[in-house]
């Protein structure tokens, strides 16, 4: 159930398209066959009625009942009659009745040359001439019409057994087509479902952070706007939010180190003294720890490898605060490590997160896990066993305490709890704009103008 909730809902939608198309095209389908298979219906009742018409006539003429009714030319001109309105009922159907069309025509042949055969041996009788007259060319008449009626009700009993076989398939069409929708949007309903409760646990983080005071925690606040907008489909716009974000964050702290270093100086003027508060800056000495380009480091260890091993994600490029060397080492080594464990030729996917003061690098392997013997080496610093030595593990750990980087290990899970991959995490510390500013506010003092001069040329 899961792996259906993830499906898109792009895709969802078009199954309950197609769901819904196939039930009333199925529908449709069935209805036009179910009206033809009615009209074969009444056609074979119709051919009954007017044969058993023809059969009184032909029993009334055997029978030598010259005064019957069924032997009046009227009577027969109904019957003829009968047959027409018949085939006229069946021409919107010639192809589905086949050669029972043709059938039908020779059976109104038939019966027209019957009826005249009738008469004219029936006049005679009637005038009291030729009473004994042989009936035998009658009743082998009535025989060829008996077989055609025959043939013709056979071939459209076969027209209504294929009927009814396309009837039955439409059925089938329409049932699949009826469980394509219901399952559609069933799956719309729970992906719904689904994302309403999300909200409702997202809505209950921020209250909770409000209750706790923590409203104003710009990465906690960071990190729930990002969630809010991934659970509403909106991944682009969560990363333009997340990038503005860092650069306001980045400007609002440069922006308060200015405002620290900006004091306005009055002065005051009287017929005694004139005192000032001046501002007493001096200029620190450049920073000369270690520093580190991140995208310098990310194209050596693209260089070393694989052109298909690596894809990196919306890297920024920052200054870290750590040794080149080392620190390219250290992600070797996170990327031999993953790599070990590479199936499918998929890609270690690198991307880094820019805070105020630190940079985190993140590096991703889908499709595999780490073992709970190496989970257990990184929570609780405990050795590996000889079976189960893995160099690059050793590596990273003696690098990471080495460099005092902060670096953490887990196999990763989406919001469903399914495990999507492992993971290798590295927190470094940055170099911020205040270790670049030029001018540092030491102290104020407050005196006459040469007072303040000579304690600063001091």
């Amino acid at each position: 159930m899961k792996k259906l909730l993830s499906v898109a809902s792009s895709k969802i939608l078009v199954m309950c398209g197609l769901g819904l198309l196939l039930t009333l095209g199925s529908f449709w389908h069935h209805q036009s066959n179910q009206f033809q298979s009615d009209k074969m219906n009444v056609l074979n009742q119709g051919i009954g009625t007017c044969f058993n018409r023809i059969s009184q006539t032909f029993t009334a003429m055997m029978i030598r009942d010259i005064q019957s009714p069924y032997l009046n030319r009227g009577f027969m001109g109904l019957s003829d009659e009968c047959l027409s309105e018949t085939i006229t009922g069946i021409n919107p159907f010639k192809q589905n009745v086949g050669k029972g069309y043709e059938t039908l025509n020779k059976l109104i042949s038939e019966v027209h040359w019957f009826h005249e055969t009738i008469l004219r041996a029936h006049s005679p009788m009637v005038a009291g001439q030729n009473l004994n007259a042989p009936l035998n060319p009658i009743s082998s008449k009535f025989s060829q019409m008996e077989t055609l009626k025959v043939n013709l009700i056979d071939e459209i009993d076969m027209t209504n057994a294929r009927l009814s076989e396309v009837k039955a398939n439409d059925e089938v069409l329409m049932g699949v087509g009826l469980l394509m929708f219901v399952i559609a949007l069933s799956l719309l309903s729970l992906k719904e479902f689904n994302r309403i409760q999300l909200k409702k646990e997202i809505e209950k983080q921020a209250l909770s952070l409000l209750n706790a005071g923590q409203a104003n925690v710009s990465a906690i606040v960071d990190q729930l706007i990002e969630r809010g907008l991934l659970t509403q489909g909106l991944p682009v716009t969560a990363q333009i939010f997340k990038d503005y974000h860092g650069e306001l964050l980045e400007k609002i702290a440069g922006r308060s180190i200015y405002n620290e270093q900006k004091i306005e100086t009055p002065i005051v003027e009287t017929q005694e003294r004139v005192e000032v508060v001046g501002v007493k800056f001096e200029v620190p000495e450049a920073f000369h720890g270690p520093k580190t380009s991140f995208k310098e480091v990310l194209m050596s260890i693209q260089n070393i490898n694989l052109k298909d091993l690596i894809q990196a994600n919306e890297i920024r490029d920052v200054q870290l605060a750590v040794n080149f060397e080392d620190f390219e080492q250290l992600m070797n080594a996170a990327v031999n490590k993953l790599a070990s464990r590479r199936a499918d030729n998929k890609k270690i996917m690198i991307s880094n997160q820019i805070h105020s003061d630190r940079s985190i690098i993140n590096l991703f392997l889908a499709g595999n896990t780490f073992t709970a013997t190496e989970l257990e080496f990184f929570h609780n610093n405990k050795s590996l066993s000889a079976d189960s030595a893995d160099m690059n593990m050793i590596i990273l750990k003696e690098l990471a305490q080495g460099t005092n980087i902060n670096w953490f290990m887990e196999n990763k899970t989406d919001r469903n709890g399914q495990i999507t991959g492992m993971s290798i995490r590295f927190t470094v510390n940055r170099i911020t704009k205040d270790n670049r500013s030029n001018k540092n506010l030491v102290s104020i003092v407050k005196g006459k103008k040469k007072d303040i001069a000579r304690e600063m040329m001091n």
